[in-house]
């Protein structure tokens, strides 16, 4: 794989395409590298009883405009779409139900769990009037002061000004459930700066959660792609290659070497190893998981160590004839508290919440996925096992044989583990540069602008003039 070029990008993923694509199109000789035969990172697609679904991420957050204004600069044929009204519900353990679990509708005003009013009717529900007090005397609390004190864990600063019932029933379950990690092992900055930046702002964890939920009113959350969001990595990548840029699927970077910067005046000493030969570049961006970044860059850990963490996500999609299903008892799917003895962490139930599913799939059939709570452990992949978890779950008894297909995903290095940051600065200073859901956030809405914001500097650092802003505004 001889040949000098000015951009080699790494992972094939929504950010590894959105620099590639922005590059290109400012006329930078960019050449991407994915490892697998195909992109899409955590986006792809599945086929369910001949429906093609995600079996990755599903839709995209709506607190910026990130994935519609890529959309719309990129020119991709795709159609936004808005899920159905009927919202989530949580599944909390309840030992005095008949099945051992209580179900309710989610709280409407809430953000990452976090409740603009601990003592509305619909918190209450799931937590108790004991807790919802406990919660709702936070402005007996002195106003949170972010620049006096190192940011505790999410879990720790949810519990100590609305108490360990909202940490544990809410909060913690949502992190687990939407990010894959433990409230105790997050920080809130990073999985929703928004939510962060208003509780710096208005010193209470109550009034950010309302000064959010004002913003963004019920059904406004997420948005997905009609077809599918597999199909945005495709598109992005087809559009990418119309301005120029080579994609090779298949090629896994093994190291990378060099310095940009190395000598006065070398600027092309940096080398990406691959399996076909050396790829010399004059600036290298790594757009995979924390684990993949680690073995390109041995210097380069996450913290606490990439792939300490488990960072391997497994979702289960099944096709299930159950008339009664119709009926929506959890809306459009449920969120799984930890304390529930239950093997998935949550379950979405697809034709309940986008329409495009539903036209595509016979009357009385209904498509779900289930995401484990374990993806080591397995399970979750046998029709006995699913029926199972649905009738725990919904309350309507599934039998084996009403499960007509499976399909299973296991995601590795799926949880973004944030390398330490002194490391991703040095190697920004070697011309190395990271992207993704590590640095960036977790999410389109985080992922896309970083990548975008990074080609942009690219480019200028590159002096390659760009006629197309790539800016996404909040």
């Amino acid at each position: 794989m001889a040949g000098f070029v000015t951009v080699v990008v790494i992972g094939g993923g929504v950010a590894g395409l959105t620099v590639t694509h922005d590059l290109a199109r400012s006329g930078v000789r960019v050449v991407l590298l994915e490892a697998s035969d195909r992109l899409g990172g955590l986006l792809r697609r599945g086929t369910v009883a001949g429906v093609d679904i995600d079996l990755g991420a599903e839709s995209f957050a709506t607190r910026t405009d990130a994935v519609p204004r890529l959309i719309a600069d990129a020119a991709l044929p795709l159609d936004l779409v808005t899920p159905e009204p009927g919202g989530a519900a949580l599944v909390v353990e309840d030992a005095s139900a008949p099945d051992g679990v209580a179900r309710g509708p989610l709280p409407r005003r809430t953000v990452l769990g976090i409740p603009a009013d601990p003592l509305a009717s619909d918190v209450v529900a799931l937590i108790g009037a004991d807790a919802a007090t406990r919660a709702a005397r936070e402005r007996e609390l002195p106003a949170f002061d972010a620049a006096s004190a190192f940011e505790p864990p999410l879990y720790d600063l949810v519990a100590a000004r609305l108490g360990p019932v909202i940490a544990d029933r809410l909060v913690d379950t949502l992190c687990r459930s939407i990010y894959s990690r433990s409230a105790h092992d997050a920080r809130l900055s990073d999985l929703h700066p928004g939510l962060w930046r208003a509780l710096c702002a208005t010193g209470w964890l109550t009034d950010a959660a309302a000064q959010l939920a004002a913003q963004a009113p019920a059904g406004s959350a997420v948005g997905g792609i009609a077809g599918g969001m597999w199909q945005l990595p495709i598109t992005l990548g087809r559009a990418a290659q119309q301005h120029g840029a080579v994609i090779r699927t298949g090629v896994a970077a093994q190291r990378i070497s060099g310095d940009s910067h190395a000598t006065s005046g070398d600027d092309d000493a940096l080398v990406v190893e691959t399996a076909d030969g050396p790829l010399p570049a004059r600036r290298v961006v790594v757009a995979t998981g924390a684990r993949g970044a680690a073995a390109l860059r041995p210097g380069l850990r996450a913290d606490g160590g990439a792939g300490s963490v488990a960072d391997t996500v497994r979702v289960v999609a099944a096709a299930i004839d159950r008339p009664d299903l119709t009926a929506l008892p959890v809306g459009s799917g449920v969120i799984v508290d930890p304390a529930v003895r239950s093997g998935a962490k949550a379950l979405t139930q697809t034709t309940a919440k986008w329409a495009w599913t539903r036209a595509a799939t016979p009357a009385g059939r209904h498509l779900v996925r289930l995401s484990a709570r374990d993806a080591g452990d397995g399970g979750l992949d046998t029709p006995t096992a699913i029926a199972r978890e649905v009738t725990l779950l919904t309350g309507v008894p599934i039998a084996p044989g009403d499960v007509v297909d499976i399909a299973v995903q296991e995601w590795t290095d799926a949880v973004a583990a944030a390398p330490v940051p002194n490391a991703v600065r040095a190697d920004a200073a070697r011309g190395i540069h990271h992207t993704g859901a590590a640095v960036a956030g977790t999410g389109l809405a985080s992922v896309i602008p970083h990548a975008r914001a990074l080609a942009a500097r690219l480019a200028g650092e590159l002096a390659v003039p760009s006629a197309h802003p790539t800016r996404s505004h909040a």
